[in-house]
């Protein structure tokens, strides 16, 4: 699912805690991007931010705030007369069985 250079596709919230700081810049951006627009992986997207502040302390002088804003203005607004997608994405998530 969130996946850089791994091969794994299970959610794991530990595994994904784990492998953010080798995540790319662009990746911690589309990770905070989709937290914002579907209202998921809120957690994740938290340390995606914190791990990018991080690398801004360090020296990165990568533009993130430039980077999510521009790609949230490049999705379409979602309408309330939509199916509720993040409803859907969280049972979907609690139906499977999933480790943490």
């Amino acid at each position: 699912m969130i996946n850089d250079n791994n091969d794994s596709d299970d959610f794991n919230y530990n595994n994904i805690k784990e492998l953010i700081p080798t995540f790319s810049s662009e990746k911690l951006c589309e990770i905070i991007v989709c937290d914002r627009y579907l209202s998921i992986f809120k957690d994740i997207a938290v340390l995606c931010m914190q791990e990018l502040s991080n690398r801004r302390i360090n020296g990165d002088t990568f533009d993130f705030e430039s980077f999510i804003d521009n790609s949230i203005k490049e999705l379409p607004n979602l309408e309330s007369s939509l199916i509720d997608i993040n409803g859907i994405i969280k049972q979907a998530i609690n139906k499977t069985n999933f480790n943490e």
